[in-house]
């Protein structure tokens, strides 16, 4: 503000001079005339460079309450950055980018975990070949001894369907501290996948409450947006010389 007000004086001193090399010329103006016409083109010019600088810098466009809850919803912080509100925003992205991070890291973790719990039972209960053998088969590997126990404990709850084909689904463990470390392995293997859904949950929070975030901050941020208008105005002493300037304020709703 400070600048434009120094521009404006300039322009004043510059069209007041501009203004007396005329009024030479033309000496049938009375004095009074003369003070008016440099009141006039002064006021006019000062307008013209408030209009300019000011008014255009302090409009805003306005921003879709919609479009800043859509763009937080597919990434937290979108939306945000949409109506220029990242210092909000970034802790809803940094939450985002944590809780992927975690996921994927359980993900791998848990993949290492079960597969050593695979090739251990393949070392100690000679499971074979894993094509075809489900969670349930590798849980029941933790339960009983052999495949020969198994059947014959389905046989007598009368569980027909859940006969295991012994040439395909042959185990036997060579020692039964073996089998309790791998099931303490496929246990943890288990644990590991079911912490999971942390992460999982706190993805889907962080954009519903990012969402809601960013379409509030919308919303205010269309109230604020509304224009400002400044008009300057010059003030004259009786005797027409320079006073100051008077400047009005006017908001639209």
């Amino acid at each position: 503000m400070k600048i434009v007000t120094a521009i404006s004086f300039v322009l004043i001193f510059y069209f007041n001079s501009s203004v007396f090399s005329q009024i030479s010329i033309k000496e049938s103006l009375s004095k009074n005339e003369i003070n008016e016409k440099i009141l006039n083109m002064n006021t006019e010019k000062l307008n013209n460079v408030f209009e300019n600088n000011v008014n255009s810098s302090i409009t805003k466009s306005s921003k879709s309450p919609g479009l800043a809850l859509l763009f937080s919803l597919i990434l937290p912080g979108a939306g945000h950055y949409y109506i220029d509100r990242m210092d909000v925003g970034k802790y809803f992205l940094g939450v985002d980018a944590a809780s992927w991070l975690g996921l994927a890291s359980l993900n791998i973790y848990g993949n290492d975990v079960q597969k050593q719990s695979r090739v251990f039972s393949l070392e100690h209960a000679k499971t074979g070949n894993a094509e075809g053998k489900d969670d349930d088969y590798y849980a029941n590997l933790g339960s009983y001894d052999n495949i020969y126990e198994y059947n014959n404990d389905k046989l007598t709850r009368g569980e027909y369907s859940l006969l295991y084909d012994v040439n395909k689904f042959y185990w036997d463990w060579d020692d039964l501290q073996n089998q309790k470390i791998y099931e303490s392995q496929r246990k943890s293997s288990e644990r590991i996948y079911n912490t999971r859904i942390v992460f999982g949950s706190l993805l889907v929070a962080n954009r519903i409450i990012s969402g809601i975030s960013s379409f509030i901050l919308a919303k205010n941020y269309n109230k604020k947006s509304s224009s400002v208008n400044i008009q300057p105005e010059l003030l004259y002493k009786n005797d027409y010389s320079f006073d100051g300037i008077k400047i009005n304020l006017s908001k639209n709703f």
